[in-house]
């Protein structure tokens, strides 16, 4: 079986929109490439690394970004959310508790949690000021996840090539 669930289009984003429709193009593009570089593959080789000595594997980026998404997303709407992987005791657990036998449900949570963060930065302006003691602007959570894909998908890009020679954009 390999990951299901993965059809979709990658959109280049538009090059005339406003701030906003470019910030959530490229949000979205950087999302479908994660995607990209999953698709197709067992769960045995989602949760193959790679690249030893690093501990990454694709679904354990898929599992970090979910936690990003948490992060700089979800506690938008809700300060006290919780992270889904990661925990005092294993604070790397989203990469180094990964699991062939979970590696699906990772990828659906993956996809569930970014159609949460695109339902909660929807209904926000990017001028909207959050956070506690240190404030930051919606606009900045964008760009912090643009920081954390655009970092991480470089990974990606290494981790599938060494999985199974697949290479692309």
């Amino acid at each position: 079986m390999t990951a299901p669930g993965l059809e979709f289009e990658r959109v280049e984003p538009d090059l005339l929109g406003d701030e906003r429709a470019l910030l959530d193009g490229w949000v979205e593009y950087y999302r479908a490439a994660l995607r990209t570089k999953c698709a197709g593959l067992t769960p045995e080789q989602l949760a193959e690394r790679s690249c030893p000595p690093s501990p990454m594997s694709l679904i354990g980026l898929v599992r970090h970004l979910t936690e990003m998404e948490r992060v700089y997303a979800h506690r938008l709407a809700d300060p006290d959310v919780p992270l889904r992987y990661c925990t005092d005791a294993s604070p790397d657990s989203d990469f180094d508790d990964v699991s062939a036998a979970t590696a699906l449900a990772d990828l659906d949570c993956y996809v569930e949690h970014c159609a949460r963060s695109r339902e909660i930065l929807a209904g926000l302006s990017l001028a909207d000021t959050v956070g506690g003691a240190r404030r930051y602007t919606v606009r900045w959570v964008y760009l912090y996840l643009f920081k954390e894909y655009a970092r991480h998908l470089g990974h990606a890009d290494l981790l599938r090539e060494r999985v199974d020679g697949a290479t692309g954009e």
